[in-house]
C-alpha cells in the first residue's frame, strides 16, 4: 500500500473511532431525559456531526494550524512513520474505549500519541513542550471545570424560573389572545364581541395555548433537540480539523502530491458517520443512563453549555475535548441534584487519566512496527 493510501485509510480509521465514541456527547441527554429513543437520537447527532465536520473546511482552519504544525522543535525533521503512527495509535485507543463503552477524548488520545511518538522518533527535545502545554493542554484541562461549574450555575437559575424541575414549565406561547366581551346596553344580548390582544405565556405544553388564536408555540423538548444538534455540529467543527491536520502533516512527508483537503475532510466525515451509526450506542448508554437521572430541562442546559464552549473553541483554535466538556456538564447535573453515580464517574475519570500514557505507549509500539516495516 502506498504512503498516500496509508494516510487516507488512517484518516477514515480515526474518523470511525471518533464517531463511535463521540456521537453520544450531543445526544445522550435526549435519551437520558426520555425525549428520544436511541436510534432517532444517534441519527440526529450523526447528521449534525457530518454538517459540522464539512463546515469546518471553511470555519476551523485555526484548529488545523494548532495541530498541523509547530509542535515539533525547530530543526526537527519529521518522518512519515512517526506521523502515521500518531494517527493510528490515537484511533486504536479510542476504538478500545468505545468497545468498553467508556467515553474518552480523541483530542487527548492525539496529544498522548504526539508526545509518545515524538519522544521515540525525535528525542525528548524534539517536542515543543511549552507550546503543547499552553496551546493544547491548558484549554483541555480548564474547559471541563468551566463546563461543570457553568451547568450548575445555569441549572440553579433555571430552577428559579421553573424550567429545569421535573414538573416545571416547558412551553413558550406567543400570539393573539381572544377574549369574549359582555355586550353593552345598546347591543342585543345575542351579540358577542371579541377582544384580541398580543400575549406571551410561559407554562405547561398541555395548557399553554388555551385562549390563543394561531399561537407560536416553542416547547422545551423542541429547544432540547436544537441544542443537541448544535452540540453535535460543534463537535464536528471541533474534531474533524484535528484529524485532518494530522493527515495533512503525514501526507506532506510522503514525497508525492498531497490529496486535496476537501477529500480528507470528506473521508474523515464518512468515517465519523459510519462509526456513529455502527458503534455509537455503547457510550451513549453510559452517559444517558448511568451517570445521573435527568429531565428535559437539565438536558437542554447541558447541551447549551457544551455547544457554546466547544463551538467557540473550534472557531478560536482552542482545542477542547467534547467528551470532557459534555461529560462534565452531565456530571454537573448530578452534582446539582445530588444524584451522581459515583462508581460510573470514577470509571470515566480513570479512563480519562489513562488515555494520555496509554496512547503514548501505543504510539511508541506502532512507531516501532512502522519503522520495522
Amino acid at each position: 500500500m502506498s504512503s498516500e493510501l496509508v494516510v487516507l485509510a488512517a484518516g477514515v480509521f480515526i474518523g470511525y473511532a471518533n464517531g463511535a465514541n463521540d456521537v453520544a456527547k450531543g445526544v445522550a441527554t435526549l435519551v437520558g431525559s426520555g425525549v428520544s429513543r436511541y436510534g432517532a437520537a444517534i441519527a440526529w447527532g450523526t447528521a449534525w456531526t457530518a454538517a459540522g465536520s464539512l463546515a469546518s473546511l471553511s470555519l476551523a482552519w485555526a484548529m488545523i494550524a494548532t495541530f498541523g504544525g509547530g509542535l515539533l522543535a525547530v530543526g526537527t525533521d519529521a518522518t512519515f512513520p512517526a506521523a502515521a503512527a500518531t494517527i493510528i495509535a490515537a484511533a486504536v485507543w479510542v476504538s478500545i474505549a468505545s468497545r468498553a463503552g467508556l467515553p474518552v477524548s480523541t483530542t487527548h488520545a492525539i496529544v498522548g500519541a504526539i508526545a509518545g511518538v515524538g519522544v521515540a522518533a525525535y528525542g525528548l527535545h524534539g517536542i515543543r513542550w511549552s507550546l503543547l502545554g499552553t496551546k493544547i493542554a491548558l484549554p483541555l484541562l480548564v474547559s471541563p471545570v468551566v463546563a461543570a461549574a457553568l451547568t450548575v450555575l445555569l441549572l440553579r437559575l433555571a430552577r428559579m424560573v421553573g424550567v429545569a424541575s421535573p414538573r416545571g414549565a416547558d412551553c413558550l406561547c406567543a400570539g393573539l389572545e381572544v377574549a369574549a366581551l359582555q355586550p353593552s346596553g345598546s347591543m342585543s344580548s345575542l351579540m358577542m364581541l371579541e377582544a384580541v390582544q398580543p400575549r406571551v405565556t410561559w407554562g405547561h405544553s398541555d395548557t399553554c395555548t388555551a385562549g390563543y388564536r394561531r399561537p407560536l408555540r416553542i416547547t422545551l423538548d423542541g429547544l432540547h433537540w436544537l441544542t443537541s444538534g448544535a452540540t453535535s455540529f460543534a463537535r464536528g467543527l471541533n474534531d474533524a480539523p484535528k484529524m485532518v491536520a494530522l493527515m495533512l502533516a503525514a501526507s506532506a512527508l510522503t514525497g508525492g502530491p498531497p490529496p486535496a483537503p476537501a477529500l480528507m475532510f470528506t473521508l474523515v466525515t464518512l468515517g465519523m458517520v459510519a462509526g456513529s451509526l455502527v458503534g455509537g450506542r455503547r457510550v451513549t448508554h453510559l452517559l444517558a443512563e448511568r451517570v445521573t437521572p435527568m429531565n428535559p430541562g437539565q438536558g437542554f442546559v447541558t447541551n447549551l453549555v457544551t455547544a457554546t464552549l466547544v463551538g467557540l473553541g473550534a472557531v478560536a483554535g482552542l482545542p477542547m475535548s467534547t467528551t470532557h466538556v459534555a461529560s462534565s456538564a452531565i456530571i454537573g447535573v448530578g452534582v446539582q441534584g445530588r444524584t451522581l453515580d459515583r462508581t460510573t464517574v470514577r470509571d470515566m475519570l480513570l479512563a480519562w487519566v489513562v488515555t494520555l500514557p496509554a496512547t503514548a505507549l501505543l504510539g511508541v509500539l506502532v512507531y516501532g512496527v512502522a519503522v520495522w516495516i
